[in-house]
């Protein structure tokens, strides 16, 4: 795996009011997608504030690009700005046109008058904003603020990208085109992101990785078993096509391209092949076994990998251990959509 980009040690933030951030360790790849998903008060906003610098961390160790990033040194500081950009909720505007907005940070970094407009009206048109170039950004509604922050923060093209509920103000029918304009400019320019979202199912179809933060603390939600395939009609129902040429039942009414997910907790674990009502049945071979908790988790090569949640009773029950080959069984209602 390549290096890190960011990572950040013993981070600690502490609020009059009682509230206290505590991130022991927290790392982020290139070119990876995260979410992080909590209660309202729970320390998504002040994380993603400390690691765009607009607030200090009472404590903690930065680490980008494999450098040690410290606070008193400007430079330092103003690179790691330079490279991280940060989307936050409610979006802020200046009081000028909403071209201005988006182009202000090009000018900043020089770019020609040609290319600043070239870049600024693919922004806008992905966001569904053309033809508002020469608004007043305090005109618009908070729909279209939020819009235009986004462009703005888009067409910067930073290393690392952090979003604060980046549809939270989206009128709906602007929903998907939204998140599809993030995914197309993340992948293309392989930005690392990190978006807040109260949404788990926005969570995992924007993320890679999907983490949870309870009362200042992080907690790894972990992989999620997320597949991209074609829902298709079938005579025994409707089926997802996936990567590798498999075919799995579901129940999801929608057809065509679409995300799915497989709740670890929804899958079967049988030495063989089980008699049931669960129309989806894959073989595999156990590639890694770990303690989470009070279940373990199950990495699973079927083919497709998949992540496996099963009680400590029924892992001993069963005798199991890395490079057994078992049975994963889950039911047509476990494949869902998100």
């Amino acid at each position: 795996m390549a290096e890190p980009i960011l990572q950040v040690e013993n981070l600690s933030h502490q609020y009059q009011d009682g509230f206290s951030l505590q991130v022991e360790h927290f790392v982020l790849y290139p070119g990876r997608a995260y979410a992080l998903t909590g209660p309202n008060g729970s320390g998504k906003s002040t994380l993603l504030h400390i690691l765009g610098l607009l607030t200090a961390p009472h404590q903690g160790r930065f680490t980008f690009e494999g450098r040690p990033l410290s606070m008193s040194d400007g430079a330092s500081v103003r690179h790691y700005r330079r490279q991280v950009t940060l989307v936050m909720q409610p979006a802020y505007l200046f009081r000028t046109s909403v071209f201005n907005n988006v182009a202000y940070g090009l000018r900043v970094r020089g770019l020609t008058d040609d290319l600043t407009q070239i870049r600024v009206s693919h922004a806008l048109s992905k966001v569904g904003l053309t033809g508002y170039e020469t608004r007043h950004a305090h005109r618009l509604s908070g729909g279209e603020t939020q819009r235009v922050a986004l462009a703005r923060a888009l067409v910067l093209e930073p290393k690392i990208l952090l979003l604060d509920e980046p549809t939270a103000n989206i009128d709906v029918d602007y929903v998907a085109r939204i998140e599809s304009f993030i995914a197309e400019t993340r992948m293309e320019r392989q930005m690392t992101m990190v978006v807040s979202t109260h949404q788990v199912d926005q969570a995992y179809r924007m993320a890679d990785e999907v983490l949870s933060l309870r009362d200042g603390h992080m907690l790894k939600a972990g992989p999620a078993n997320l597949f991209q395939g074609v829902i298709e009609a079938s005579p025994e129902g409707p089926r997802v096509h996936i990567e590798g040429g498999f075919q799995l039942y579901t129940t999801a009414s929608q057809r065509g391209l679409a995300h799915i997910r497989i709740s670890p907790d929804d899958i079967l674990v049988s030495k063989n092949l089980l008699s049931s009502s669960a129309r989806n049945s894959l073989k595999g071979t156990i590639s890694k076994a770990s303690v989470e908790e009070d279940r373990i988790r199950l990495d699973l090569d079927a083919g497709i990998q998949l992540t496996i949640h099963i009680t400590r009773q029924s892992f001993a029950g069963l005798n199991l251990t890395v490079g057994d080959d078992i049975y994963a069984t889950f039911k047509a209602s476990a494949v869902r959509v998100v």
